[in-house]
């Protein structure tokens, strides 16, 4: 599968929301979202003392469910997939990937009627698999993340945005880029 057709797949679903939920539909506290994930890591690993370059890309998602105390502050949980990476370096095949779930507090400044800034510091519990050529290795840890999006209000119950969020995993910086729905009930 080419690496934009997830994005390609994905309009449809949002041109569908936008419809179905339209201006007067109901919004209350509740709210489900779904991201489309692109995932970077650009880092040196050390393998048997030999420095190798991670620099790669992968299309993940997340899929979140959440509680808005009120019009600035919300608490959510998350299923992050942060994609399968597969890289080449020094002769080796290298791949990874990783997914875990999130706890996240958000922190919402409206800059208009339909749309806010958005802040998130969270807490992940995750599970990843890296192969080097046949060898294979299950890790897993807990580590904080933070980020920031923009959203904007296509009715009163449903929400397009874009974020960025940074993550750490066992000493190895992760950055997704995502684009995204809400839908508020």
């Amino acid at each position: 599968m080419k690496p934009d057709k997830p994005f390609r797949m994905a309009f449809p679903l949002l041109l569908v929301a936008s419809l179905v939920c339209g201006p007067d539909a109901y919004a209350g506290d509740f709210y489900v979202g779904a991201d489309l994930n692109r995932t970077y890591v650009d880092e040196s690993v050390d393998i048997d003392g030999t420095d190798i370059l991670l620099d790669g890309e992968a299309t993940g998602m997340r899929l979140a469910f959440g509680y808005a105390f009120n019009d600035y502050f919300a608490a959510e949980v998350a299923h992050v997939d942060f994609g399968s990476l597969d890289e080449s370096a020094l002769g080796l095949s290298l791949s990874a990937e990783a997914d875990g779930q999130e706890l996240s507090i958000l922190g919402r400044v409206p800059l208009g009627e339909r749309v806010a800034l958005y802040g998130r510091l969270g807490y992940i519990s995750w599970d990843g698999d890296v192969s080097v050529e046949t060898e294979s290795a299950g890790i897993s840890g807990n580590d904080l993340s933070v980020g920031a999006g923009l959203e904007f209000a296509v009715g009163e119950s449903l929400t397009v945005g874009m974020s960025v969020t940074k993550y750490r995993l066992d000493d190895l910086d992760f950055a997704l880029l995502g684009a995204g729905i809400r839908y508020r009930f």
